[in-house]
């Protein structure tokens, strides 16, 4: 009776653990932050202005992404003062969005 009550314990605590990993995992990739920047006029650079919505100004997704691309917190730095997308991160959008 004994060894099972310590196998019963030991199979609680290793389910409790386990829970524990999963939901701190989740959270993790709940809050990673991302910034939209919007492209310049020929679309081939990464401006440095940003954008909360890129819908508004560039509604498509087409094939080219030459309005606004999406990049995460770790793809961009700040410098003095402004975030900018770090040059060997440009090409490695997230998400992006195109002209008409």
């Amino acid at each position: 009776m004994k060894k099972y009550a310590l196998v019963i314990v030991a199979v609680i605590m290793v389910l409790t653990a386990s829970a524990f990993v999963i939901a701190n995992k989740s959270n993790t990739e709940a809050t990673t932050t991302t910034y939209w920047f919007l492209m310049d006029e020929s679309g081939t650079s990464v401006t440095t202005t940003q954008l909360s919505n890129p819908d508004d100004l560039c509604p498509n997704q087409l094939t080219e992404p030459d309005c606004a691309r999406q990049y995460s917190e770790s793809q961009t730095e700040i410098i003095g003062g402004v975030r900018s997308v770090k040059a060997s991160e440009t090409d490695n959008h997230i998400d992006f969005r195109s002209k008409d």
